[in-house]
């Protein structure tokens, strides 16, 4: 009789360990979707304003050749002067791509994916010290 009781406990016992582990498999499911789901909404977010920033710059670029036309200027030196600009402002934007993106990008990337283990942690701690006190 007590091994009928010992198997039916046991038994119990790893249906509780089965279920727990799915549910685990679950949760994990669902933080890695909602942290690609962040991260894509970040990118989408981040292009579309890219995408505006160049048509401003595009038509900024034609007015001020038209402007420069207007003033007496050729067209030409007028698309020169924008193209060297342009070609500045990307070597600017090259040589200190690393402090101006990389470490950036990598910093909220970092947020995002350990954001729920600090919440968790110092929800962790908070209960401990309720607990002490």
């Amino acid at each position: 009789m007590d091994t009928e009781k010992f198997q039916k406990n046991l038994d119990e016992t790893f249906e509780n360990v089965k279920s727990y582990i799915n549910l685990r498999t679950e949760l994990f499911r669902i933080i890695i979707f909602e942290k690609v789901a962040k991260v894509l909404t970040s990118i989408f977010t981040l292009v579309i304003i890219l995408f505006i920033l160049f048509f401003v710059m595009l038509f900024l670029s034609l007015a001020f050749v038209h402007w420069y036309q207007d003033t007496g200027g050729l067209a030409t030196h007028g698309y020169l002067i924008v193209a060297i600009s342009y070609l500045i402002i990307g070597i600017i934007i090259f040589l200190s791509s690393k402090r101006l993106f990389l470490n950036p990008m990598i910093k909220g990337f970092a947020d995002t994916a350990f954001e729920e283990e600090e919440e968790d942690s110092l929800n962790s701690g908070n209960k401990e010290k309720k607990k002490d006190g």
